[in-house]
């Protein structure tokens, strides 16, 4: 799967100035099939796109908008409400409404590294740790090593839009000989399948936690988050374990999708 620096503290934005206002003036085409609501919504995330209101802006309050785009207040308000139900915009009640960046998700049950579910982003990953060491009897049974064998620890940072999305903490069986000069900040799929390694199935969990005194630190925060946590092993085709990974993300800015079928 499904990853510098302290978030933006929405509370201290200020309403934006008359300049920005001016800049928003664009006016809406009120002669066009295209609903109002659709018009408007795209005006908003394309300020939101190029930056004149980066996460945590204070966009215009609903009077200003209207005045602003000669609408009702209902459009207004619908589009908003679309808006903030899409995940790009927070309400904050005696506050105002303000941008924000929404979650990244994940469709499951698609089997796809970090750096596949990434795709089309600005997304990176950091190593931490790169190393042999020996494997705690958790980890050695999950992994089916054998006595003695050693496991290749991988911790990687995972960065999303320039912000740490969360961490990634690989266990692979010594006995697939992982290099220590591989570059593992490029997709780890892809290496194990270069190894000639054909990955079949995996199985996960996913719980929801709250952060450690090191992932707010790795994850610039202040203070304590929400978190998912993922538990995923993954086999080859022949059924053998490959790989038990820990993923750790920011609950606020990463979801899960899934597809459900009732059989009949």
């Amino acid at each position: 799967m499904a990853i510098e620096i302290s978030p933006v503290n929405p509370e201290t934005k200020k309403e934006p100035d008359s300049s920005l206002v001016t800049n928003l003036s664009d006016k809406l085409d009120l002669s066009s099939l295209i609903p109002l609501y659709y018009q408007l919504k795209n005006k908003i995330l394309e300020k939101m796109e190029n930056g004149e209101w980066g996460e945590g802006s204070l966009i215009p309050s609903e009077s200003a908008l209207q005045k602003i785009y000669g609408i009702s207040r209902a459009t207004v308000r619908h589009t908003l409400d679309l808006l903030s139900n899409e995940g790009f915009l927070e309400k904050k009640r005696g506050k105002g409404t303000f941008a924000k960046k929404p979650r990244i998700e994940e469709k499951l049950p698609a089997l796809k590294s970090f750096t596949e579910e990434m795709q089309g982003r600005d997304a990176s990953k950091r190593v931490l740790v790169a190393e042999y060491n020996e494997p705690s009897p958790k980890i050695r049974g999950i992994l089916n090593m054998a006595p003695g064998e050693q496991v290749f620890h991988l911790k990687r940072l995972m960065i999303v839009d320039g912000s740490p999305l969360g961490t990634l903490d690989s266990y692979i069986p010594g006995r697939y000989k992982f290099s220590l000069r591989e570059d593992y900040s490029k997709s780890l799929y892809e290496i194990i399948e270069r190894k000639g390694i054909q990955m079949g199935e995996a199985e996960q969990t996913i719980e929801a936690s709250r952060s450690t005194k090191e992932e707010i630190l790795l994850l610039g925060m202040k203070a304590s988050f929400p978190t998912l946590v993922i538990h995923r092993v993954v086999k080859s085709i022949t059924g053998d374990p490959v790989e038990y990974v820990k993923g750790v993300y920011h609950g606020d800015r990463y979801r899960y999708n899934l597809k459900l079928t009732r059989y009949r």
